[in-house]
């Protein structure tokens, strides 16, 4: 798994990338369909909640 973190405008483009599927397992398929939801809400909320957390201790650091 790879985070590749661009600057885009005032804010920040985060793509994560998941390789090792192989498109002809189905196990792997079913997989990758399972994680596919979780990448997108729990990863990205908690990835969320990290910067909200950096940002109050920045502000209070200052």
């Amino acid at each position: 798994m790879t985070w590749d973190l661009t600057p885009d405008g005032r804010g920040t483009r985060v793509l994560l990338e998941h390789r090792g599927f192989d498109p002809d397992n189905a196990t792997h398929q079913l997989s990758r369909r399972i994680m596919n939801g979780g990448w997108r809400s729990h990863v990205q909320r908690a990835f969320s909640a990290v910067l909200d957390a950096d940002r109050e201790y920045t502000d209070q650091s200052v």
